[in-house]
């Protein structure tokens, strides 16, 4: 999945301002995006590889995996806000790539693109909406 996939609720101008803030991150197989505790600053698309969401169990360092991320995705949103810290750690299955877009970025093109950042958290919102419904569904077929 390349940029234009990632971005595709975007137009293509839209996209084409985006990319001069947007930057690419590459993770290496078994290596961690982010990790419980980090100050977060960011919010990640993933364009290749898959992902692992994992979130501490309460037993001693014991984490679980609690979601698995496919190209598409998006991962750290909450970075968006400021003073945020990672309640989960994000770590790559398999080699990934990625495309980062830093709070400090948004900030600035609140000034000069006001569409184009309420575009994304429209994007935010739904995915996170989206989310919470999966997390209710799974969680009344628990209790």
């Amino acid at each position: 999945m390349g940029y234009a996939e990632v971005f595709a609720f975007l137009d293509a101008e839209e996209q084409k301002r985006l990319a001069s803030v947007v930057s690419e991150v590459a993770l290496a197989q078994g290596a961690f995006l982010f990790e419980v505790g980090a100050q977060a600053a960011e919010v990640f698309f993933l364009a290749q590889g898959r992902l692992s969401v994992l979130k501490k169990t309460g037993f001693h360092r014991k984490m679980q995996i609690v979601a698995i991320l496919e190209p598409g995705a998006m991962v750290g949103e909450a970075g968006l806000l400021v003073g945020h810290i990672h309640k989960t750690s994000v770590r790559s299955i398999e080699d990934a790539q990625l495309f980062c877009l830093k709070r400090q970025d948004i900030a600035a093109l609140e000034h000069t693109e006001p569409q184009l950042v309420i575009k994304l958290l429209k994007r935010l919102l739904q995915v996170s909406s989206l989310r919470l419904e999966k997390t209710a569904e799974r969680l009344t077929k628990v209790l």
